[in-house]
């Protein structure tokens, strides 16, 4: 009997939309093992969030089969991951391997020496994520003899200047060295490459072109598997302080049949990535394109799938079905001196007894706001399974609706 083979699983990123993002095809959540994901964004737009949690859920997922090293090449990475994901996903003891412990790279060089280190501490049956959070932090060898040439000329009471590459040499080394020979181990050994990138403003921009780059030359465009550019769309308040951000992410470039598509979703500070909340604003459409909860889509939102739209035609002919429609409109006259119906009355009158509540609910189904919803969700984890396959449908649908539908050019049959 043939031995089936392996399926590789999928690097899933905690976040069902940006899953269908990164997936960019039918049935497929996440990115292969063995890719390079280049993360860019301006400051305090959640790079190392979703760095952090991309590690985190797959470390969740996959346990001993995923391995992981978090280069925190700039120092900045401050979060307490221990307390946000219950591990310390950059601990000061790493050793990849090694007996000794291995610390941050601080340039290139000891990057690409790291990462050969990871790839050969990776078993055959495991799976692996090496992150660089960021490759602007690094310097190189040519940086550094310049530094010590800089000091020299200094304690020599000399003028102090050096040729200045402005990164040239950094942009070298990845084209010419890093990705030639790293690419192809990568994917062998089914390690993720993740790269974070911090934009700056292009010189010269053209009038119709982007306005900003991101340092590291051309290579890292090309062998980038995926580029997602993460923008921070709106802060998250809590009366006067900011708790959280709605971040808008978008794929500028995806090796993938479906790529330039945007998500949305809702990273709070002490929590990471609001995966249920995310799913319910897109499934039940409660945010618009500025991050802004819609009042009144959230304050009443039902959940049965086959639940039946409120509306003042569909309220009066239950009234009139249940005998309850002459009672509505002498109540409103009772009370405001005009017997019109609206829905909001007829909502408001409803509610007001318990056995008509109940009676509409059986008819029109069940309704909750979101905060309701995500507690119900967090509590129940078929209810949270049945919430990303409906968020997996209407993502579908709308590729479905987008698509030419077009028979084959050349294989008809």
């Amino acid at each position: 009997m043939a031995k089936e083979k392996e399926i590789t699983p999928t690097m899933i990123t905690g976040c069902d939309l940006l899953d269908l993002l990164l997936g960019g095809d039918k049935g497929v959540y996440g990115l292969p093992f063995g890719s390079i994901l280049n993360i860019i964004g301006d400051k305090s737009a959640g790079k190392s969030f979703l760095k952090n949690e991309i590690i985190a859920a797959n470390h969740w997922a996959l346990g001993d089969r995923m391995a992981w090293e978090s280069d925190d090449t700039e120092s900045g990475d401050t979060f307490d991951t221990t307390r946000l994901y219950g591990f310390d996903i950059h601990p000061a003891d790493r050793r990849i391997g090694s007996k000794r412990d291995i610390q941050d790279a601080a340039t290139i060089e000891e990057m690409d020496a790291k990462v050969s280190l990871f790839l050969q501490s990776i078993d055959k049956d495991q799976v692996g994520i090496y992150a660089v959070d960021s490759l602007d932090g690094l310097s190189d060898a040519t940086r550094e003899a310049m530094e010590a040439g800089r000091l020299g000329q200094l304690k020599q009471n000399k003028e102090v200047k050096d040729p200045g590459d402005y990164g040239a040499q950094i942009a070298k080394f990845l084209s010419q060295q890093f990705f030639r020979t790293k690419h192809k181990k990568l994917e062998d050994a089914r390690v993720s490459l993740i790269l974070v990138s911090q934009i700056r403003d292009k010189m010269n921009a053209a009038a119709y072109g982007p306005k900003w780059e991101v340092s590291c030359g051309k290579a890292l465009e090309f062998y980038s598997h995926t580029r997602v550019f993460l923008k921070t769309v709106r802060q998250i308040k809590k009366g006067d302080l900011v708790v959280g951000a709605y971040v808008e992410a978008s794929t500028i470039k995806s090796k993938t049949p479906r790529p330039y598509r945007k998500a949305y979703y809702s990273v709070y500070f002490d929590y990471g990535i609001d995966n249920i909340g995310s799913n319910l604003d897109y499934l039940f459409d409660l945010v618009n394109d500025k991050g802004e909860i819609i009042k009144d889509a959230a304050a009443a939102i039902a959940w049965d799938a086959g639940a039946k739209v409120k509306d003042l035609p569909s309220l009066t002919v239950w009234l009139e079905a249940q005998g309850l429609k002459d009672a509505c409109r002498q109540a409103k006259k009772e009370k405001t001196g005009n017997s019109t119906l609206s829905l909001a009355w007829i909502l408001e009158w409803v509610a007001s007894d318990p056995d008509r509540a109940l009676a509409l609910d059986r008819e029109f189904g069940k309704e909750f706001s979101r905060e309701q919803l995500i507690e119900m969700c967090e509590k129940d984890p078929s209810m949270r399974e049945e919430l990303t396959r409906r968020v997996r449908e209407k993502w579908e649908a709308a590729e479905d609706a987008a698509a030419s539908h077009r028979p084959s050019k050349y294989a008809r049959g």
